[in-house]
């Protein structure tokens, strides 16, 4: 018998590591496979966040998020317009690589699509709210696409896919509306009674009680004469030609409530998640698709080439893995985004995307940050032009903009020292390197990417 002893205790010791080893690669599979949660608004700048600064407005929901995560303060989009970043943001393109320039097209082409690659890879992916990309979400891989009406509605239907069982990783996005329905309350010249997604209070005629005008309300100097083409061909869109000082801040205290609704919205998904079973193995990224004019440069919607309407918000939280941190690096979430997904799902990027993945910085490592980033812009009201095209190089001081048409084609903004872009240098003479390196840098990136169809000559 005690011969027997020694085998056995062998076997059973075997037994015991195989079982260790095996649970131990089943939790590294789980922790390989986290959720992933996606929330996107509609048309909110940056600084709209109070975590961010802006005492105009209160972001509890958001603020929370960044508290446990990484706010990224130097995020940009692809397109300040809605189709063409959304479609980016399937695909890691920019938006001319797809043959997007307006929010009325479709894209050109086969692409390997976000909510394909995640399905391949054993994904759930469900897809709730605003779609607006150039393709159907079937054909991106979202079978379970659910387009409900309003905020709040697309909020119930989040919440209760959280309190559903699921078999597989779940990647599920949640494409709100607002603050999109600024668009409306210019239009209706600031009043706020009749809004298509949820009214909010009149604002008050006490200018005591409003915010103030930005610094930088006033036109920046040199300005390209076709930003104020494209403002003039579109009252539509630019409604604020008679505006008196009370509309203007008027339009911004019903800005900021809007984004303060929509912060309300994503409060509850992350409630719904935090009370699930999936709060600790679920990625939450947060992001917009594009700005807000937000009355800076006497502008108001999007598609200009400033900061407050190309640069958004970027937040990255996941349980065990993120802390309170702000990056300051160059980011394109329509790029970065999806690669980053697909990293943390553990899959390849298919060749031709162009994000960089966020999975070292969320873990805490270095990355080699990027040189610059891109965006373009076309001014359009629907599939009407309404002047001209341009394109934007944001390195890590400077900021360079070129149009294809007009006078003063040309912007440059020394960021550190001119963050409110008043101050054009283009025409500066002590600049001029500054501008040949920029010229030099938007070119390579246009031969690189094939933007063939914008004019560059000076």
């Amino acid at each position: 018998m005690e011969r027997l002893m020694g085998p056995i205790k062998l076997i059973l010791l075997v037994l015991l590591f195989h079982g260790i080893s095996t649970g131990k690669l089943m939790a590294e599979k789980t922790e390989e496979a986290p959720n992933v949660l996606l929330i996107i608004t509609d048309q909110q700048t940056a600084d709209a966040m109070s975590c961010a600064g802006n005492q105009y407005l209160k972001t509890p929901a958001l603020d929370k998020l960044a508290s446990s995560g990484i706010r990224f303060t130097r995020n940009y989009v692809t397109q300040p317009l809605c189709l063409p970043f959304r479609s980016s943001l399937q695909t890691s393109r920019y938006p001319h690589e797809l043959g997007i320039e307006n929010n009325q097209m479709k894209i050109k082409g086969e692409f390997p699509m976000l909510g394909n690659l995640m399905m391949a890879a054993g994904y759930q992916c469900y897809y709730i709210g605003k779609w607006h990309v150039g393709t159907s979400p079937q054909k991106a891989g979202y079978e379970n696409y659910d387009n409900v009406g309003k905020d709040d509605a697309k909020t119930e239907a989040a919440i209760n896919y959280l309190g559903q069982e699921h078999d597989h990783p779940f990647f599920l996005t949640v494409s709100l509306m607002n603050p999109h329905n600024v668009c409306e309350l210019a239009r209706a010249n600031a009043d706020g009674s009749n809004l298509p997604d949820g009214r909010i209070a009149l604002p008050p005629s006490d200018l005591g009680k409003l915010p103030p005008l930005p610094t930088n309300f006033k036109v920046s100097s040199n300005e390209p004469s076709v930003i104020r083409v494209a403002q003039n061909n579109s009252f539509k869109q630019y409604p604020t030609a008679d505006w008196n000082e009370l509309t203007w801040r008027q339009y911004l205290w019903g800005y900021y409530r809007l984004v303060e609704k929509v912060d309300a919205e994503v409060g509850r998904i992350l409630r719904a998640l935090e009370e699930s079973t999936y709060g600790k193995n679920t990625v939450v990224l947060f992001t917009s698709d594009h700005g807000e004019g937000i009355a800076m440069h006497h502008w108001n919607q999007k598609q200009v080439l400033y900061d407050q309407v190309t640069r958004v918000p970027l937040i990255i939280s996941w349980e065990g893995k993120t802390s309170k941190k702000v990056y300051s690096g160059l980011v394109s979430n329509a790029l970065d985004i999806p690669v980053t997904i697909l990293d943390i799902a553990g899959v390849e990027n298919p060749i031709g995307m162009r994000g960089q993945s966020l999975l070292p910085v969320i873990k805490g490592n270095n990355i080699q940050q990027r040189v610059y980033v891109v965006s373009e812009t076309m001014f359009a009201e629907g599939a009407k032009p309404l002047g001209g095209k341009g394109r934007m190089i944001r390195t890590k001081k400077y900021k360079y903009c070129i149009y294809d048409n007009g006078e003063n084609r040309e912007q440059l903004f020394d960021l550190e020292k001119d963050p409110l872009e008043m101050n054009n240098l283009a025409k500066n003479i002590n600049f001029c390197d500054v501008l040949a390196k920029h010229r030099k840098l938007i070119k390579n990136w246009a031969e690189q990417v094939r933007d063939s169809d914008f004019c560059y000559g000076y």
